[in-house]
Parts: structure tokens; C-alpha cells; sequence
């Protein structure tokens, strides 16, 4: 995540804090969206239980 990245990056810790923040804002985000994908198509939701299919395979 670009946001945990450029936390690292800091010793300023009131910018770490707002930039870890934000990074878990945007893994909110990411839920919210995948959420609605998984309703709305089908294939998606067939090709990703394909791919952890083929992860636990490694």
C-alpha cells in the first residue's frame, strides 16, 4: 500500500499517523468495492476462487 510505504518513510509521527489512517481508509475502500463486484459479476467471483485455488496450489 502506497500509503503504509510513505509512512515508513516518515519519523514525522503526526504524518505517520494520518498516512496509516488513510491507508486504512483505503482498504475500507477496497472492501466496499470488491463487495459490490462480487454482487454484481459473477464471472469475477468464479475467476477469484480460480485464483485461490491455483495460490494454494504453489
Amino acid at each position: 500500500n502506497l500509503y503504509e510505504q510513505l509512512a515508513a518513510t516518515t519519523n514525522d509521527e503526526k504524518i505517520k499517523k494520518v498516512l496509516s489512517e488513510i491507508a486504512r481508509e483505503e482498504k475500507t475502500h477496497v472492501g466496499e468495492f470488491l463487495t459490490v463486484l462480487l454482487e454484481k459479476d459473477s464471472e469475477q467471483v468464479k475467476e477469484l476462487e480460480k485464483g485461490k485455488e491455483e495460490v494454494n496450489e504453489l
